[in-house]
């Protein structure tokens, strides 16, 4: 069975300081204690891969290559695809959640609900109908490339792996994803069913209070 194994980027600066980050942003990785991405890469292991894919943001970029890096399977190279990228929040990149709560909490409970709106369309957030669709579009065409029974890897965001989850499988009822977690779907019956959400069993430390900073 084709297995596709998606994983959010390691934790940056702006997920530290709970700042807005999608598409036009790009706050480095916090690189100075590798042990997580070591866990994630062991766990990995289990599984051969194909291929490697990652959103062309940097922080995801990073995190496909120091994965891959710990991976046995040394062939793999992490090649970015457009439609990964994670979603614009326009004029709210960098902003953190706090200001906006206190300054535009109707609009901001808008964006967490992943609701399109006027007010979020004026100040350049992308809409989500687009977003979610640009993400499982590019998974398809992946999976198109694989055989009956190869697994790939991609990296990508938190706000766009959830939306695009969603899209893929019609499950709508998931919630936000941990920097490192694994999902994992699998083409079906024309569709694609949802194996594993938001794992993060292999890493000794997760920060429960943690996740994806534009969502309430």
């Amino acid at each position: 069975m084709k297995r596709i194994f998606i994983i959010r980027h390691g934790k940056t600066a702006w997920n530290l300081a709970k700042r807005l980050q999608g598409a036009g942003a790009d706050s480095p990785l916090l690189t100075d204690d590798l042990i997580q991405y070591r866990q994630l890469a062991q766990y990995l292991d289990q599984y051969q891969f194909k291929a490697a894919y990652s959103s062309p943001l940097e922080r995801s970029m990073h995190t496909g290559r120091i994965v891959t890096g710990y991976l046995q399977q040394s062939h793999l190279t992490v090649q970015p695809v457009a439609g990964l990228t994670e979603i614009s929040f326009g004029q709210w990149e960098g902003r953190t959640r706090d200001e906006l709560v206190a300054q535009h909490l109707d609009l901001f409970r808008k964006m967490s609900r992943r609701e399109n709106d006027p007010g979020l369309s004026a100040i350049g957030v992308e809409d989500f109908n687009v977003a979610r669709r640009r993400f499982a579009d590019a998974v398809r065409l992946i999976a198109a490339t694989m055989g009956p029974d190869d697994n790939v890897l991609i990296f990508s965001h938190g706000g766009i792996n959830q939306l695009g989850i969603k899209e893929l499988t019609g499950n709508e009822h998931l919630l936000g994803l941990k920097n490192l977690s694994t999902s994992i779907v699998a083409p079906h019956d024309g569709g694609f069913a949802l194996d594993v959400y938001n794992q993060t069993a292999y890493l000794d430390q997760v920060d429960l209070n943690e996740g994806n900073v534009s969502i309430l």
